[in-house]
Formats: structure tokens, C-alpha cells, sequence
């Protein structure tokens, strides 16, 4: 992760077996000898797990699966070289392919991909200042912080003390629970339930903000400072007369609605606390 190295295997399923195989033919590969990593990170799908579980527990590789809903930045660079794959590749694909006879498909997708990716080993990367094959030679990496911050972080940034009851930034479509993480319009800001922060982790790193994990009953992804909203009080009742009571607003009267006479049905709203005014036509 830290050297920014690429490989890739195709796979014909998403088998367990299947993809521990494609990790021996990375790492165990005699023209380009790999050390095995001391922590593999990935989300929790089950490829990840039974074959993947005990040949990363054969060579000491510590397993951190994540929640990768609603949480991107553990999975970036992952997500931008997938991005960059698809982009390289399948355009090269597609091209020949439309040139071919209906009903023909080009092979040479694999021959394609393999010069891609080499050149990308092959090129400096920004936050690193230098190639990923150069990256694999070394034994300690200093990484650039891939976002500026305007103020303290690390072990300068000043920290909520544990137990600090807060609201959590709703991640899009986090609200409805949207499975396209789209957010709608009439989706609230902040989360309308009070979390208390559970564990506070400062990185090792000092570029690295610190991380906030709230208690049970919230998300288990981590958050940082500006996600987090810092109530200090208690949260107040509206008063007494935006609460009143529903026998106090229910109530029915005539009108004119343009040129049509109308009922006015006036009942009360139990979420935002106003009233609405229901045009029933008239009987005819």
C-alpha cells in the first residue's frame, strides 16, 4: 500500500479458492520476487474469507476487513486503480472489438492490461515523489498526506475527550439507507441522534488526522473532526406552543379555493410541527 505497487490476476469467479491462488501467483512469482505483506486490508466479502483466511494465517498476514459502505477512504487507492484499469484497458478492448465481426470478441485483453499496469510501476506517483518499482526497494517510505488540512492535526490537533456527545456527518444516502448512496434533497445534515465517542486513535504517522470511533449504537466507521458536531448542552424542547397537542389543532371550516368553495380539513404535522391545510373539492 505504501510503495503504491499494482498487479492484477482476471478471475472467471469470485471463489475464495479462486482468488488465493491469484495472491501465490502475485507473490510468488520468480520474476518479480514479493515480500508478503504484514496486514491485508479489504472489505468483508466472502472471497476474502475460507481459502484467503488460511493462506494469509500460513504466512503471518494479519486480515482487517472494513466496512466499505458509506466509507470510502479506506478503499481509495484501490477504487482509483480499479478506475485507471478500467479506463486503459477496455477502451484499448472495445476499440478493436467494434472493428471485428458482429458476434466476434478480441482476446488480447490480458496483453493490454500487462503493459498498462507495467507502466504505471514505472511512473513516479505524486505522494511518494517517486515509481512503485523504485518504492519496492526500499525498507521505510515517507508518504505525503494526500489531503491539506487548514489547521493542527496529529498530535497538535486538539482532541474531544472520550464520552463527548456529539452528531455524526450523514454520509450520502446513509439517511434512507440508499443502496446507490444518493442523497436526497429533504435529507438531513447531521445525524438526529446524539452518539458519545467511544475510542480516539492518534496515527502514528504525524500528517494523519486523529480518528473518532462513536459508541454502538452508531456507525463503526471512523470520523474526523469535521464530521463531527460538538453538542455541549442538553437538546431543548420547542415551546409550548409549537407542541401543542393534536386535539388543539384538529379542526375543520369552509373556504374558497379561486372560484371553487372548499372544506379546509387543519391537522397537525407530527415531524416538522406546523400545520397543513387539506383542499377536499366539494360534493357535487
Amino acid at each position: 500500500c505504501a510503495t503504491r505497487y499494482k498487479d492484477f490476476v482476471f478471475l472467471t469467479s469470485k471463489s475464495s479458492e479462486e482468488v488465493a491462488e491469484a495472491f501465490k501467483s502475485i507473490y510468488n512469482n520468480p520474476d518479480k520476487p514479493l515480500n508478503w505483506p504484514r496486514k491485508l486490508q479489504c472489505d468483508k466479502g466472502t472471497e476474502f474469507m475460507g481459502y484467503v483466511t488460511l493462506l494469509m494465517d500460513e504466512h503471518g498476514v494479519e486480515i482487517r476487513r472494513i466496512i466499505a459502505r458509506f466509507r470510502h477512504t479506506s478503499l481509495a487507492m484501490v477504487d482509483r486503480y480499479a478506475g485507471l484499469f478500467e479506463l486503459r484497458v477496455f477502451k484499448n478492448q472495445y476499440s478493436i472489438e467494434f472493428l471485428l465481426p458482429t458476434g466476434k470478441r478480441c482476446r488480447e485483453c490480458e496483453r493490454f492490461a500487462r503493459k498498462i499496469v507495467d507502466n504505471m510501476n514505472d511512473s513516479p506517483t505524486r505522494l511518494i515523489g517517486m515509481s512503485p518499482n523504485d518504492a519496492t526497494k526500499l525498507e521505510q517510505i515517507y508518504s505525503k498526506p494526500s489531503v491539506k488540512y487548514n489547521r493542527p492535526i496529529g498530535v497538535d490537533e486538539p482532541q474531544l475527550p472520550k464520552g463527548t456527545t456529539i452528531r455524526f456527518l450523514l454520509a450520502p444516502g446513509e439517511w434512507e439507507n440508499d443502496p446507490f448512496e444518493r442523497r436526497r434533497i429533504t435529507d438531513p445534515i447531521w445525524s438526529p441522534s446524539l452518539h458519545k465517542i467511544r475510542k480516539i486513535v492518534v496515527g502514528k504517522n504525524p500528517p494523519m488526522p486523529i480518528l473518532y470511533y462513536l459508541d454502538e449504537s452508531g456507525p463503526q466507521r471512523p470520523f474526523v473532526r469535521e464530521q463531527l458536531m460538538h453538542i455541549k448542552e442538553e437538546p431543548m424542547l420547542p415551546p409550548r406552543f409549537v407542541r401543542l397537542d393534536s386535539s388543539d389543532l384538529v379542526g375543520e371550516k369552509k373556504g374558497r379555493f379561486g372560484n371553487v368553495d372548499c372544506h379546509y380539513i387543519q391537522r397537525p404535522s407530527l415531524t416538522l410541527h406546523c400545520i397543513h391545510l387539506d383542499v377536499i373539492p366539494p360534493r357535487i
